[in-house]
């Protein structure tokens, strides 16, 4: 008796050791699960919004040089035409995004030299056009030097004399920025490939010219470049929650491991020949009628919560009957619940022990279900 009880209390232990190790090979495989699944939705967050980002946010600005052409006169020192310069945008199909408002800048630099002074103001055209040449719209803008007295322009050389002397850090020179036109839209079916730059004076003197394009950000776009910190924080903190939302409902509602559904039941028939065989003792067989599929439909964690109940209703059942009372019962799990027994002295420790399960009667026309019986010595 008493190497039973140390047996049952070492395996008692033994049980114990192996749900622990299990339950933390399950911790581990959840750990992993949930730092694999966060990394990926943070990634896919960031790899969204950037997408989004550059896709929706157009680039800032557009600048390109504009070479001007003149034709130099044969007779004379001078140029004889009035400078002009082509100007591709673009062989592609689009530079500029439709529906962004753009601003189209003419920057020319200028000498302070008598002849400008003494020109005054002049006249700048710019002609866009389409693909094959097809006009979509023209400007013309009036540009001078700013002014400047001989006393300012005398102070400003002595003061500033150490450093012009120095060469190209310090010139006497003016950067005329002419805004050609203020929040141009382009038509989406007729994009500007093309811009044509004219100066309607051949008198000018210039050092270089380049055209600029502006993009004036308004609404979500001004936040999105002007503000790029926080707006990638809500935006990614935005992506984060709402895929952690849809990975929830897909995981509860489609990959729930609790929700996975096992048939239980017993597809065997007990005969009479079976039941004959039994010693002629007090015996009362019991068949449970046949439940629905629903019904029959049980989690892992169910089936082990009936089998414990059934081994407590045992236990107060063998401690409040006199006598020797064994009874086996098949459980709906995949193996069966230990039977208790008790010696015949009354009192006495229960005895637990595992059974294995009893040989399959023949086939007979019945019922589908479990059968439980009890018997009495």
């Amino acid at each position: 008796m008493a190497n039973n009880l140390m047996s049952d209390v070492i395996d008692g232990y033994r049980k114990q050791v192996l749900l622990a190790a299990f339950s933390f090979k399950d911790w581990v495989y959840r750990v992993f699960a949930f730092l694999l699944t966060t990394s990926f939705i943070l990634w896919l967050s960031v790899f969204i919004y950037v997408t989004f980002y550059y896709s929706y946010v157009p680039a800032i600005s557009h600048i390109r040089p504009v070479h001007l052409e003149f034709n130099s006169c044969q007779e004379t020192i001078g140029v004889c035409s009035n400078p002009f310069a082509n100007v591709t945008l673009t062989n592609q199909r689009q530079l500029l995004q439709s529906n962004q408002p753009y601003n189209i800048i003419l920057d020319l630099e200028l000498p302070e030299s008598e002849a400008n002074k003494q020109l005054g103001m002049f006249m700048v055209q710019v002609t866009l056009t389409g693909k094959n040449g097809k006009f979509i719209a023209a400007s013309k803008r009036s540009a001078m030097l700013r002014y400047k007295s001989w006393i300012l322009h005398f102070l400003g050389t002595v003061m500033f004399s150490p450093a012009m002397l120095l060469g190209p850090v310090m010139e006497e020179k003016q950067t005329l920025k002419v805004e050609m036109f203020s929040e141009f839209l382009e038509a989406p079916d007729n994009p500007v490939t093309n811009v044509r730059v004219e100066i309607e004076s051949r008198w000018l003197q210039l050092y270089s010219a380049k055209l600029r394009i502006q993009a004036e950000f308004m609404g979500l776009r001004y936040f999105m470049f002007y503000w790029p910190t926080l707006s990638a924080t809500i935006g990614i903190s935005t992506h984060v929650v709402l895929l952690s939302f849809l990975v929830g409902y897909v995981w509860y509602r489609l990959l729930n491991p609790n929700q996975v559904v096992v048939r239980v039941g017993l597809n065997r028939a007990t005969s009479s020949a079976a039941l004959s065989t039994v010693p002629s003792q007090p015996t009362i067989a019991t068949v449970e009628p046949q439940q629905s599929d629903d019904a029959q439909s049980k989690t892992l964690e169910q089936r082990r919560m009936e089998a414990r109940e059934i081994l407590m209703k045992e236990k107060k059942r063998q401690l409040t009957s006199p006598g020797v009372f064994t009874e086996r019962v098949r459980s709906r799990s995949f193996s069966t619940v230990p039977a208790m027994a008790r010696s015949p002295s009354f009192g006495s420790p229960l005895r637990i022990q595992e059974l294995t399960p009893a040989p399959t009667p023949p086939m007979m026309e019945e019922k589908e279900g479990t059968v439980k019986r009890v018997t009495f010595e």
